[in-house]
C-alpha cells in the first residue's frame, strides 16, 4: 500500500502538518496529545515533526523522568524498516571502539511495536533535538557565526568518521519535515536536513513550562471534504509541530547530532536500491555515472557539500529546482572537466557545451572554480570572515573530498587529519566545552 496521492482528496488541507489522507490502513497511526505508549511509560506532550513514512512526537518518559522523541513509523514501512538495527549497530560498535565522534550520533533509547486502527507500527525512542541546520538557515543572512560554523562542521566531520568506522554508509534520503529526531555496516547522506541542533537541559521542565518556552500544541479539527464522519484511523485534530526553531545568528549552542538512517546500508554490501535519494545538489557524480561504485566515498562528497554550506551562506553547487544535468554542469563549472568516459556518457552535455567542451555563450554559465566560490560564500560581508590562510586550507581540504574518482577521494580519516581540521576545526570545539 502506498501513501495517498494528490488526487481524490478526502480531508480538508491543513498547513504545516502531514498528509491527512495518509491516515488510512497501512499508513500513519493517529496520535493525540496525552496518549500513552509502551504500557504507560511514554506520554505524548507535543509534536516534533513528520515525514512521508512517520510522525515524530515529544513524550515524557515516566520511568527515567526525562523527555524523549517517539518516531512512530507508518504501518507498511514498519515492516521493512532497518533503521533501529542500523542505529543500534552504530551504538554497540561505538561503545566497543570508543571512537571519537560517536557523541554526535544519537542512540536508540528504546524500541517497541504496537497495534493501531491502521495496522502494526514500530516506534523508535531517541533523544529529542531542535531544528535542522537547514531550517535554521531559512532567513537572511543564511549564515552562522564563524566560530559556530567551525564547531558545527567539525562535529559533522567527526560524526561521519565515527559512522564510517562502524562500516556504515548513510547514503539515503531527505529528512523528516520539521522533525527533531535522529532517524551501522551502512551508508548515510549527510546534508543539512539530517544534522540537528541538540536540545539540552529540558528534563527539569514541567509540561506547562515546555509549552511556555516553545509553544503550546496548535490543534485543528479534521473534517472530510464530503462532510461525512472521519474514520477510526483518523485523528480528530491535526497537531502542528512545536516551535523548536533557532535562527542561524541566534544559535547559542553549536552542539549537533547526525540523524536519519532510514536508507543506510552496510558499507561492504551492494547498495540495496542501486540509487540515492540524496537531494540533487548533494549527490556524488557516481550516482549519475557509476552507480555500482556507490559507497563510503559518496558520503565524503556529500559531506564536502555540507561543510561548504555550513561555513557559508549557500550551497556549493547552485540551482533552482535543478535536474541531474544542471548539477553535473555545476560540477564541471566548479571542479573542471569530467573524466573522459563520464563526459562521453553524459547525455546532457549538449545543453551546456559545444562539441569542443567550451561553454555555450547563450546559457549564462561559465567556469567558477571552488576557490572562487569560497571567496564569495558570504563571509566577505561579515566581520568574522575567513583569513586568506584559512580559506586556502578549507579549499585544499574540500578539493580532496571532491575528487571525481571515488577511489581517489579522501577518506573520513583523511579529512579529520587535514590541515584545516588540525588548525581550525578541532580547536573550535574547546570554547564550547564540546567533548570528542
Amino acid at each position: 500500500m502506498e501513501a495517498a496521492s494528490s488526487h481524490d482528496k478526502i480531508h480538508e488541507w491543513h498547513e504545516d502538518v502531514e498528509e491527512l489522507d495518509n491516515y488510512q490502513l497501512g499508513w500513519y497511526h493517529p496520535v493525540n496529545i496525552g496518549d500513552v505508549y509502551s504500557n504507560g511509560r511514554y506520554r505524548i506532550v507535543h509534536k516534533l515533526g513528520f515525514g512521508t513514512y512517520s510522525t515524530v512526537w515529544l513524550a515524557r518518559d515516566s520511568r527515567l523522568e526525562q523527555y524523549v522523541a517517539l518516531k512512530i513509523l507508518a504501518a507498511e514501512p514498519s515492516k521493512e524498516s532497518t533503521e533501529s538495527r542500523i542505529i543500534r549497530h552504530i551504538s554497540q560498535y561505538s561503545e566497543k571502539s570508543n571512537r571519537i565522534g560517536k557523541a554526535f550520533v544519537s542512540p536508540v533509547l528504546d524500541e517497541f511495536e504496537f497495534d493501531g486502527p491502521n495496522g502494526q507500527h514500530r516506534c523508535l525512542v531517541t533523544e529529542p533535538a531542535r531544528c535542522s541546520l537547514a531550517e535554521s538557515k531559512t532567513e537572511p543572512p543564511w549564515i552562522f557565526r564563524v566560530d559556530f560554523a567551525r564547531a558545527i562542521a567539525t562535529q559533522t566531520i567527526l560524526g561521519l568518521r565515527a559512522i564510517h568506522a562502524c562500516n556504515v554508509v548513510h547514503g539515503g534520503k531527505a529528512r523528516l519535515l520539521s522533525s527533531c529526531l535522529p532517524d551501522a555496516n551502512y551508508l548515510h547522506d549527510l546534508h543539512l536536513n539530517n544534522i540537528l541542533f541538540t536540545l539540552r537541559d529540558i528534563n527539569h521542565l514541567s509540561v506547562d513550562e515546555i509549552y511556555h518556552r516553545f509553544s503550546t500544541p496548535q490543534l485543528t479539527k479534521v473534517n472530510r471534504l464530503d462532510g461525512g464522519p472521519i474514520g477510526p484511523g483518523v485523528p480528530s485534530h491535526s497537531t502542528s509541530p512545536a516551535n523548536f526553531y533557532v535562527y542561524c545568528l541566534e544559535v547559542d549552542d553549536p552542539r549537533i547530532c547526525i540523524t536519519d538512517f532510514g536508507e543506510s546500508w552496510l558499507g561492504d554490501a551492494v547498495h540495496p536500491k542501486g540509487y540515492l535519494n540524496t537531494p540533487m545538489l548533494y549527490r556524488p557524480p557516481e550516482a549519475v555515472f557509476a552507480k555500482d561504485l556507490l559507497s563510503f566515498p559518496g558520503d565524503i562528497w556529500t559531506l564536502a557539500c555540507s561543510v561548504f554550506e555550513i561555513m557559508g551562506d549557500g550551497t556549493l553547487f547552485e540551482g533552482f529546482f535543478p535536474d541531474e544535468a544542471d548539477v553535473v554542469a555545476e560540477m564541471v563549472s566548479c571542479l573542471g572537466p569530467l573524466p573522459l568516459s563520464w563526459w562521453d556518457a553524459w547525455e546532457g552535455r549538449s545543453e551546456f557545451f559545444v562539441e569542443n567542451g567550451v561553454w555555450k555563450s547563450d546559457i549564462g554559465r561559465q567556469s567558477r572554480p571552488l576557490r572562487s566560490r569560497i571567496q564569495t560564500m558570504g563571509r566577505q560581508q561579515h566581520p568574522d570572515s575567513l583569513s586568506p590562510d584559512e580559506a586556502e586550507s578549507l579549499a585544499a581540504m574540500l578539493t580532496t573530498m571532491l575528487e571525481y574518482d571515488p577511489a581517489k577521494r579522501a577518506t573520513a580519516d583523511d579529512v579529520v587529519n587535514s590541515d584545516w581540521m588540525t588548525r581550525w576545526g578541532l580547536p573550535s570545539l574547546k570554547p564550547f566545552n564540546i567533548p570528542v
